[in-house]
């Protein structure tokens, strides 16, 4: 049987380490927060110094206008076939079904997957067209 006195003393020699981590763990939560102190400020005295030589490195006379759109040297991409099925969808709801049908059989095509995409956009053109007097009603 193990004897009180030998608890007791591994009691007390738990404790010291249990003391020792607690005083590490310490120890290294305040470099914590003296490094991210240290961080903060050092973050703010470059900005403050970035701020006055980024104003002075343009002056005011020289400031650039904002830009303006610039015409890309690539035509812009052909609308997807989602796109496309979505206004002959509404062409159709709003009563041209058999028109739509005749823009697309003008494509040689009997539906739209027939149609190649780079004639989406003639397509979605002559769709734009139809209504008024040739709506059936």
């Amino acid at each position: 049987m193990t004897d009180k006195k030998d608890l007791r003393g591994g009691i007390a020699k738990m404790r010291e380490v249990a003391q020792l981590l607690t005083g590490w763990a310490d120890d290294l939560e305040g470099s914590l927060e003296t490094a991210k102190k240290k961080k903060v400020a050092a973050d703010k005295a470059v900005a403050a110094d970035a701020a006055p030589a980024a104003e002075a490195s343009v002056p005011a006379a020289q400031a650039v206008p904002a830009a303006e759109p610039v015409a890309s040297a690539e035509p812009p991409a052909p609308p997807s076939t989602d796109e496309v099925r979505a206004v002959l969808a509404a062409k159709c709801a709003a009563g041209f079904k058999a028109q739509v049908q005749a823009v697309i059989n003008s494509f040689g095509a009997e539906k739209l997957s027939g149609v190649a995409p780079e004639h989406y956009p003639a397509l979605l053109e002559m769709v734009a067209d139809l209504g008024g007097e040739d709506h059936a009603g």
